[in-house]
């Protein structure tokens, strides 16, 4: 297929602002029951202005708390909508927020009066088990942001997360037995239809779509070897005759080994290879931690679980003309996917890939990606090489205003950039292609910091 345009596929626009809509429309009732029913009892003086954001405060980190393992489990129809990578981030933050919010209810409470400082007696068991729930999310963000200043594995930090459940059951457990406007009226019947959606969402997807993923997830290794220097390459071929799942060029998957070494732990990493090579998925893979170091282990016919694919870093979800690949380091491999594809389409769209890297023995399919003119007659590839010599006359250290300006055209309607790199180099390049005019939706970046 020869094409000047990428064919879009489905846009998801509408169901992003239906999603944020439900979830406005959330925390807009759990406002109204703290303001309006949350302390109407008899038991309870109407309360001041601290005491009736302290409770509002307390149902919205009550909220979060839910969210959190919808967030976290990888629901397909999410993902979508927002990309894995945004929903781990927002997990993380909402961890965060919960945390904080939660916190500051009984803050407020004692500050209004409502409460007083000293130690419990036996008819303060409700609060007793409110106060255990945020010891318990305490440590559950704390072991998690410091991971590794506190040397938890991996392994570890999952099986701590587990704990997230009783957190949540003791929350609320606190909230239906101190306030019996919980149990009363619509406000009950509100959260029997929420917490019922919520069990219905997560065993469903435990005990429903997750077997059924499993079905098509066993892979065997076909090949493994270096690729460059720290980078490896690993191909893999379906366990049986299954057909290998779909995915978009850029979209990323789930490693994890059934040998001892590297092990089960989960890893994510983009696909390399592209769609129309079917039979087949090639990953590359920088050697950068302990976990990554023991793939020089991996032997032909190891078994391998890959779970995917994931993410919305793709050109296929957008209408493009001009497309523009920016890549720092092992960044390249959604690009090389996306190249791939296009060669096997003989894409007459016009490319233009900038690829930063420190040294020519570090980057993986150099000979290949200079060759895809030959099927891309529309492509341009601009490589930069930080730390050898270079005759690249575009050579440059850091990706700012006057660098961009020379290395990309001007923003017209229709071109679209893809950024992937070290977190860093990619700040400074959205900053730098803002500045030379770029709008941020002509702009696509993605990073594992999960």
């Amino acid at each position: 297929m020869n094409q000047s345009t990428l064919t879009t596929q489905k846009s998801y626009t509408a169901q992003k602002i239906v999603c944020w809509l439900l979830l406005l429309g959330l925390f807009l009732v759990l406002t109204r029951i703290g303001v309006r029913h949350y302390f109407r009892e008899e038991a309870v003086k109407p309360g001041t202005f601290p005491v009736s954001v302290g409770r509002v405060l307390a149902l919205w980190a009550l909220a979060l708390m839910l969210l959190q393992p919808i967030l976290a489990i990888r629901l397909r129809f999410l993902d979508r909508i927002f990309g894995l990578d945004r929903l781990l981030l927002g997990h993380r933050l909402a961890g965060i927020a919960a945390l904080t919010l939660a916190s500051l209810h009984p803050m407020l409470m004692y500050v209004s009066g409502l409460k007083k400082l000293g130690p419990m007696d036996s008819g303060q068991w409700p609060e007793a088990i409110g106060a255990f729930s945020i010891c318990g999310l305490w440590f559950l963000v704390v072991s998690s942001l410091w991971r590794k200043f506190l040397a938890i594995t991996y392994d570890q930090w999952l099986k701590l997360h587990k704990f997230m459940a009783p957190v949540v059951v003791l929350a609320l457990t606190h909230m239906f037995i101190i306030e019996s406007a919980m149990r009363k009226g619509w406000i009950l019947g509100f959260w029997v239809v929420i917490l019922t959606l919520w069990g219905s969402i997560l065993l469903t997807e435990k005990l429903l779509f997750r077997p059924r993923r499993a079905l098509n997830e066993a892979f065997v290794v076909a090949s493994a070897g270096a690729a460059a220097e720290n980078i490896w390459r690993i191909d893999l071929k379906p366990a049986s005759d299954q057909n290998i799942f779909k995915f978009n060029p850029g979209q990323f998957a789930f490693l994890s080994f059934n040998n001892a070494e590297p092990g089960p732990e989960e890893h994510p990493f983009t696909i390399a290879s592209a769609p129309a090579q079917t039979g087949a998925l090639q990953f590359l893979i920088k050697a950068a931690g302990d976990w990554t170091a023991q793939l020089n282990s991996v032997r032909a016919g190891d078994k391998v679980r890959v779970s995917g694919p994931f993410g919305v870093f793709s050109p296929w979800r957008h209408q493009t003309s001009r497309l523009i690949l920016i890549a720092g380091g092992i960044g390249i491999t959604p690009m090389l996917s996306i190249l791939r594809q296009l060669r096997e389409e003989k894409s007459s769209l016009a490319v233009k890939l900038i690829w930063t890297f420190q040294r020519s023995v570090g980057a993986p399919c150099l000979d290949e990606i200079a060759g895809m003119r030959q099927a891309i007659p529309a492509f341009e590839f601009v490589k930069i090489v930080t730390r050898e010599a270079s005759g690249d006359a575009a050579a440059c250290a850091r990706f700012d205003k006057q660098a961009l300006a020379k290395l990309i055209p001007e923003y017209q309607p229709g071109s679209l950039i893809l950024l992937c790199g070290p977190t860093q180099m990619m700040r400074e390049t959205r900053s730098g292609l803002a500045a030379i005019g770029y709008p941020n939706s002509a702009i696509l970046s993605e990073e594992f910091s999960f």
